[in-house]
Parts: C-alpha cells; sequence; structure tokens
C-alpha cells in the first residue's frame, strides 16, 4: 500500500513536469499593441490634433461651434464642413471680411455619388460666389502617393497625401492650383485684399493623419498665405446639418406643439374607460290631458270655438280610460 502511493505520486510529478516544460517552450508572455480607437475629444474632433499642433507651434488656437460672429482680419478661419447651415447673408459676411483682409481655409461640399456632384456643387453658396465647381473624381496611384505640393509662399514642396478628390475647376483668374494629372485638388484664391484657400477635402490635417509625410507643414504654410504672423486660428468643424429635432423644432414648431397635445388627447380617448358608464334617466312625457288643453287653448285663443265641443269629447274618452284623471287635471273651464 505504501509502495502503490509513493508510485502513484511519482507518477503525478511526471506529469507536472512535462505539462510545465510544453507550456512553458509552447508560450511565452509577449506586450502586443492593439489599436483601440480615439478616446475623448479626438473622437468626436477631427481637428483636434491640428489644434494641439497649433498650440505647441505658438499659435492661439480655438474650437468653434459655429460661426455666430466672425473674428479680426488677421485671425485665419479654418472650415472643415460642407456650410449646410450658412445662409446667403452669412456667406456675404464672410466674402465681405476675406475682402477686408482675411483668410479663409476651407474644402469644398462632399458628395456621396458622382452623379450628386454637380447638384451639390450648385448648392453651395460658397462655391457659386467663387465660381468653384467640382468635376470627375480622381483616385491617384499608390506609386503616385504622395504628391509634391507647393504653395505659392513655398520656396520647396511637400509631400502630400490628398486621397480619393474631386478636381476642381474654376473661372477665377487669380488662382494657384496644385495639380494631380491637370486635375486640381487644391486652390488658394485671391479676393480683394484676403485669400480663400480651397481643397478638394482637409482629410490630411485631420487627425491622425496630421501627422503623415509633411501635412503638418503644409498646413503650416497653409495658414501662413495671406499673413506672415497670424493672430490666432478659429477652426470649425460641426457647423453642418442641424439635428432632426432642432430643424423641426425651428421650422415646424406649431405641427410639434400641436402633436405633443393632440397625441396624449387621443390615447387617453382610446383608453378604456373606468367603470361602467352612467346610466341616462328616462325622458318625462308630459300628460295628454295637457296637450289636448294646450290645443283647445290654441283653437278658442284663435276664435275657433268649435273646438271646445271637441275638446270635451277627448276628455271624456281621457277619462274613460284613465280613472281619475279629471281629478289630477281639471279641464272642464278651458277657456279659464
Amino acid at each position: 500500500m505504501k509502495l502503490q502511493s509513493i508510485l502513484i505520486g511519482l507518477f503525478v510529478a511526471l506529469v507536472t513536469t512535462t505539462g510545465v516544460f510544453w507550456f512553458l517552450n509552447t508560450y511565452e508572455y509577449k506586450e502586443v499593441d492593439e489599436y483601440i480607437g480615439l478616446r475623448g475629444e479626438a473622437r468626436e474632433n477631427p481637428l483636434f490634433a491640428a489644434r494641439l499642433f497649433l498650440k505647441r507651434m505658438g499659435i492661439p488656437a480655438e474650437r468653434k461651434e459655429s460661426l455666430q460672429r466672425l473674428p479680426d482680419t488677421n485671425t485665419v478661419l479654418v472650415i472643415d464642413t460642407d456650410r449646410y447651415t450658412l445662409s446667403r447673408a452669412t456667406v456675404d459676411e464672410i466674402l465681405a471680411w476675406v475682402e477686408r483682409g482675411g483668410h479663409l481655409i476651407t474644402r469644398v461640399r462632399q458628395t456621396l455619388a458622382e452623379t450628386d456632384v454637380e447638384a451639390s456643387a450648385s448648392n453651395d453658396l460658397l462655391q457659386l460666389a467663387l465660381g468653384v465647381t467640382t468635376g470627375e473624381h480622381i483616385i491617384p496611384d499608390d506609386d503616385d502617393l504622395p504628391l509634391e505640393a507647393e504653395l505659392s509662399t513655398m520656396s520647396h514642396p511637400l509631400q502630400v497625401d490628398p486621397e480619393f478628390f474631386y478636381a476642381l475647376n474654376t473661372t477665377a483668374e487669380q488662382a494657384y492650383p496644385q495639380h494631380y494629372h491637370n486635375a486640381a485638388w487644391l486652390l488658394e484664391l485671391e479676393h480683394g485684399n484676403g485669400l480663400i484657400t480651397l481643397a478638394a477635402n482637409l482629410d490630411f490635417i485631420e487627425n491622425p493623419a496630421i501627422g503623415d509625410y509633411d501635412h503638418a507643414e503644409f498646413f503650416w504654410y497653409m495658414l501662413h498665405g495671406l499673413h506672415d504672423e497670424p493672430q490666432a486660428v478659429w477652426l470649425i468643424h460641426q457647423d453642418d446639418m442641424l439635428p432632426l429635432w432642432q430643424l423641426l423644432w425651428e421650422h415646424a414648431w406649431a405641427l410639434v406643439l400641436t402633436l405633443a397635445s393632440f397625441i396624449p388627447l387621443t390615447l387617453l380617448a382610446l383608453s378604456p374607460r373606468f367603470g361602467p358608464m352612467i346610466p341616462k334617466p328616462a325622458p318625462a312625457r308630459r300628460r295628454i290631458l295637457e296637450h289636448i288643453h294646450a290645443s283647445g287653448l290654441f283653437m278658442w285663443q284663435r276664435h275657433q270655438q268649435h273646438g271646445d265641443t271637441q275638446y270635451a269629447a277627448f276628455a271624456a274618452r281621457v277619462t274613460q280610460l284613465l280613472t281619475g284623471t279629471r281629478k289630477q287635471h281639471d279641464n272642464s273651464n278651458p277657456d279659464a
């Protein structure tokens, strides 16, 4: 019995030792980097990294939710939206601000399908005012990326990846374009004393693409296209289509209030009642002698005295049918 216990213990130790050696030789402890996505403000603000970059470079940068007012002309305005909420008056104010010496950096309106290009371009008030339309859809070859780009204020080209874009067409004479196979993806448009930098897209300055190639330096030169030392930079990334509830409240508030009161009342009317219905009282009936008396009195007042003989006959007949009627209503003198 003692020898058997020793053999079982040796067998268990051998199996355990073999399993440990196999596990150590097969697996190893290793750290693996896994992309978990952006967190915090960077998840909903595509220009978050651009703002941090500008602050690190000594340029005050502010995040703006909308254009309630325009900055000073020595402040660069960056609008990375489709400008759906900009009214004609606001677009005119922006163009007047640029004409006084402001610098606007923005992009053309994005489209979902190639057939929507002309429709979206014609609906954009800023592009209409600048005479800019979008052309064919361009996808640069991987062998051609990144592209060599050189702004009007640069002395050497930089490497930029604009990704796929719609070619920009303009009738303006004062335009400094950036091309890829004769298709412009960025325009520098002089407007009065100011400058408008219009790109097919601004994906290369959004996070995390701003850290690729020479995107950060190229963005730096874009901001210095008009002012040698910009006072500040306003970054706008949420001036797009308003939420549905806000659009309904602004344009159909009367309908919203009507439905808000109509729906609860309808549900209340359709809901089952609590308890039985209250029975209606039986309708009251007048005595027939009262009708006979009223008829006789009517004829008497109309000088139809022969009706009095008819009244006596009726009264007698009713008295025979309903005993005690004479006592309840005495009509022996109808003209009284």
